[in-house]
């Protein structure tokens, strides 16, 4: 377990992995991280469960992608830094699905307990498998070679290659996670075989709320709202694999509305408004 958190970024991630695979080992990884390698050339494809493979062999929506970020106002504290850190350290050994349920509900509760300070929000869902898994790689990717990663990006100063100043006017908070949706009986579920649900069946609720959302509704604040509800009563067997990234990650670092607004590659998420 990582107990320091005065580092770049914040970072949480469940592999399920048998393999040694992306320079990790083992079950599940929880993570302050300095130094989050750049993607590999070895995809996260690879792993116990053929639907993650990106050769669907005719089973099309065995895995669904799910990702959100909000950009939260912090109002120049680290409170809510803090305490996002705190429930990640505390629950270092989620390897239970009732710890995992737990972990869950409490990210998702914090979040929305912080909904009066949500300032822009992002979210997106593809049921198509090569698609989902595609996805995840490249948002995991993506946000982790984006990170401060080397000593000399590290420290107390803010980094000027990625940000106009340290004031802390916003958190960035990454949720994302594969969905297993196949159509077979959850192994580890009590009673007669034959009255165990799938992992489609404990999946739907989620995936209908998902496919009943009106376009119009896509952006606003009670949908983002409506999104961290059903995760919270998501079936964590269900979960395949899953992040949750903070950022910034440093009670000395921050975030203006110069670095969101200045910097082109926040727009898919400034043109989003939760106001």
């Amino acid at each position: 377990m990582f107990a320091d958190v005065s580092l770049n970024s914040l970072f949480y991630e469940h592999i399920d992995l048998p393999d040694r695979h992306d320079g990790l080992c083992g079950d599940l990884r929880r993570r302050a991280v300095s130094g989050l390698r750049r993607a590999e050339p070895g995809r996260i494809d690879q792993t116990r469960r053929s639907f993650l493979s990106g050769k669907s062999g005719g089973d099309e929506n065995v895995a669904i992608f799910f990702g959100l970020q909000i950009v939260i106002q912090v109002f120049g504290s680290d409170d809510l830094r803090s305490q996002l850190a705190r429930r990640i350290e505390a629950e270092d050994n989620t390897d239970s699905v009732e710890e995992k349920r737990k972990f869950f509900k409490s990210i998702a509760a914090i979040l929305t307990e912080n909904q009066y300070a949500w300032e822009y929000g992002f979210w997106d869902y593809y049921s198509d498998t090569e698609t989902a898994v595609s996805t995840f790689n490249q948002w995991r990717n993506e946000i982790e070679s984006s990170m401060a990663t080397e000593p000399e990006e590290l420290g107390q100063e803010v980094d000027k290659l990625h940000r106009y100043s340290d004031q802390k006017e916003y958190l960035i908070v990454t949720l994302m996670m594969l969905i297993d949706n196949r159509e077979e009986t959850v192994e580890d579920d009590v009673g007669d075989v034959k009255f165990r649900p799938t992992f489609a069946q404990l999946a739907q609720p989620f995936v209908s709320m998902v496919n009943n959302i009106d376009e119009d509704e896509y952006w606003k604040s009670s949908t983002f709202e409506q999104l961290l509800n059903s995760i919270r009563s998501l079936d964590p067997r269900v979960i395949e694999r899953d992040g949750i990234y903070v950022y910034p990650g440093t009670a000395q670092d921050g975030m203006s509305s110069l670095d969101l607004i200045g910097d082109e590659g926040w727009k898919y998420l400034t043109d989003h408004s939760l106001r």
